[in-house]
């Protein structure tokens, strides 16, 4: 009979794989060289020893919170393993969370373990962090469906980079240099959060970094402009202690010569 510590390790890894396979989305299908979501399916289940169903199941818990085009289970409370999963990977790039996923599949065990247990820990839980990815998914379709009044462009020119780790969300077609950033609120003010990246590169780009803040998203949606967030908004950085992927690479400089 299996313990209770690997139980709990079983289910947090596969929670991991339903995450990745909703984030990633198509990404996902390309790097584990399947052709459709029933192999992929089949890949995971035999990999953990559950059945494809389940894992199915995982990925449309999760779709919910991400940019793909399936609605997934989004009238289902999110149980706190779920958070912690979202809350954690979150901030891990694509590469990153792919790689978590071949450890996995692999069941490279070891390298992993620090990670999974990690995970496993809801204590550790941020409450409001389901909700913050909700009202950000609310926001980016706001924006997609009113950018022509917003900005003066119209959906055909808009450039989806959501998948693409760069920092911000969308791009234009007609300027390459012109990043989007698009945060929600539900209310009409509140704390608007970024990433280490999507900051770097409001104060790379400057003028060419366009925050669009959608506020109200519970009650009467409004979008709001900002140019050069960098300078026109005060932001203070926050510390906290995360799962990280960090990416070693063995160096003889005799064995070159």
């Amino acid at each position: 009979m299996m313990g209770k510590p690997n139980f709990f390790r079983l289910e947090t890894q596969a929670l991991v794989i339903g995450y990745a396979m909703s984030r990633l989305d198509q990404q996902y299908l390309k790097a584990r060289g399947c052709r459709k979501w029933k192999d992929a399916f089949e890949e995971a289940a035999e990999s953990l020893g559950v059945k494809p169903t389940s894992v199915k199941l995982l990925r449309d818990e999760f779709d919910p919170f991400h940019s793909n085009m399936r609605k997934g289970w989004h009238k289902r409370d999110m149980l706190p393993s779920r958070q912690r999963v979202l809350d954690e990977l979150s901030g891990l790039s694509d590469e990153g969370v792919s790689e978590i996923v071949t450890r996995i599949l692999k069941r490279d065990e070891q390298s992993i373990e620090e990670a999974i247990d990690s995970l496993a820990d809801v204590s550790r839980t941020s409450a409001n962090v389901a909700e913050r990815l909700l009202t950000g998914r609310r926001a980016e379709d706001y924006f997609l469906k009113h950018c022509d009044h917003l900005i003066s462009y119209t959906r055909e020119e808009i450039c989806d980079a959501r998948l693409l780790a760069r920092g911000y969300d969308f791009g234009l077609s007609a300027d390459n240099n012109i990043a989007i950033e698009v945060k929600g609120l539900k209310q009409l003010k509140g704390d608007v959060l970024f990433t280490d990246r999507e900051w770097a590169e409001a104060r790379i780009r400057r003028s060419n970094y366009w925050l669009v803040i959608i506020t109200g998203l519970s009650d009467a949606p409004r979008g709001h402009v900002i140019v050069d967030p960098h300078t026109a908004i005060q932001c203070k950085s926050e510390y906290r202690t995360s799962v990280t992927v960090s990416w070693r690479a063995k160096f003889d400089a005799g064995a070159r010569g």
